[in-house]
């Protein structure tokens, strides 16, 4: 865990390593000087613990974690589990090896998605009038019971219909009609349709002139949008893994 939390880290600090090629834009969020007082302001974590944390003088704790989760959605899965679902959105920072995917491409309607779902996550909390800070009415107002043969619901389930009827709610089902087109798109180009161009396709090496410098020889076959690992040999062959 708190390696994947480090890599994180690192690459929004844009500590990257150096002749590196992004195969995404991979665009820090909080990167540049000041990072540490920024992750701590969006974080609520205090600077010197994230500092901590990084150079493995600590642990990393809960609330570290869900900070990151939650301002880093699109990495919350790969934070919790170390495997992507690039298909959905789940993707890692650029600084990560992943596998079996190795799909960096994130998804914008998915980080949208993510975010809305977030934000509702936390008004319905407000709307439910729940202690925060009280550990047994936290619990009780999330937890569904079964005290017969059917299921019933939290107390919150109130709130939660009420706040289906508002603006907020429909924007968040549009977003996901959104995400589901643009699913639809991204399957495409991981299936090798219609892939975009990006930097690595439209470098010297792809075109048959000299390699770019500082290219990793056991990658440079595989394409941004490949899904899984492809060996050099089936991609010569056509094969494209997906």
């Amino acid at each position: 865990m708190e390696d994947r939390v480090i890599l994180l880290l690192r690459e929004q600090a844009g500590d990257r390593a150096p002749g590196g090629q992004p195969e995404s834009d991979g665009t820090p969020v909080l990167g540049g000087h000041g990072f540490w007082e920024r992750l701590a302001e969006r974080t609520g974590v205090l600077s010197r613990r994230w500092r901590k944390v990084y150079a493995r003088e600590q642990k990393v704790t809960s609330d570290m974690l869900q900070a990151l989760a939650r301002l880093f959605p699109s990495y919350a899965f790969w934070l919790a589990t170390g495997i992507t679902d690039a298909v959905n959105g789940h993707v890692a920072p650029m600084t990560a090896q992943t596998f079996p995917e190795r799909l960096y491409q994130g998804s914008a309607a998915s980080e949208e998605y993510f975010r809305v779902s977030l934000a509702l996550e936390t008004q319905l909390a407000a709307e439910g009038h729940v202690n925060g800070e009280d550990d047994r009415e936290r619990l009780y107002a999330v937890e569904r019971t079964r005290p017969l043969a059917h299921w019933h619901e939290s107390p919150l389930a109130d709130a939660a219909y009420r706040m289906a009827g508002t603006s907020d709610y429909e924007q968040l089902q549009a977003l996901w009609h959104q995400r589901e087109a643009e699913r639809i798109v991204r399957c495409r180009h991981i299936r090798g349709k219609d892939r975009p161009s990006v930097g690595r396709r439209e470098s010297k090496g792809e075109t048959g002139g000299s390699p770019v410098l500082g290219k990793d020889a056991r990658s440079a076959h595989q394409d941004p949008w490949d899904l899984f690992y492809v060996q050099a040999i089936r991609k010569a062959g056509g094969g494209t893994g997906q």
